[in-house]
């Protein structure tokens, strides 16, 4: 398990952000004897970042990073439809996604805008996309519930 983390971990430091691991044992207080989480235990999700109304600092974008979202710097401003190759190389409130997923991509990749699944009216650049929540399963967290990306059905 832990080999996700250390690709997120590098992720996120290439994007110029920090990340903070919790393991091992820890303390309730001064002179207290220390708990341990487990290593079979994940950490809850940590949004850092609103993707719906981007309220990342100037120069960055609420992007998923490890399966958090978190604020990464924006290193190219790619707009609607334009290749991509990473996170990073979209403006704020697009994502990089293969072209496959997409319907019409001239690229190996492009820029992609979130939405919200919950919103029956999201628009999406094709008429052929549209609004898919970001991750799917049964162990979705809640608060990821409604953070879509418009993509082919």
């Amino acid at each position: 398990m832990a080999r996700p983390r250390l690709v997120a971990a590098l992720a996120l430091l290439l994007a110029g952000g920090c990340i903070q691991f919790e393991h091992g044992p820890t303390t309730d207080g001064p002179g207290q004897a220390g708990t341990t989480t487990g290593e079979d235990e994940e950490p809850p999700p940590v949004v850092d970042c609103d993707p719906l109304s981007q309220d990342c600092p100037d120069g960055q974008a609420c992007s998923l990073v490890g399966g958090d979202f978190s604020c990464i710097e924006v290193f190219v401003d790619g707009g609607l439809g334009d290749p991509c190759q990473a996170a990073g190389e979209c403006s704020p409130g697009l994502v990089c996604l293969p072209a496959g997923a997409l319907g019409g991509c001239d690229g190996s990749s492009c820029c992609s805008p979130l939405c919200d699944v919950s919103d029956t009216g999201a628009q999406c650049g094709s008429a052929s996309e549209v609004c898919a929540p970001v991750l799917t399963g049964d162990d979705v967290p809640p608060m990821y519930a409604d953070y879509g990306v418009c993509r082919l059905p």
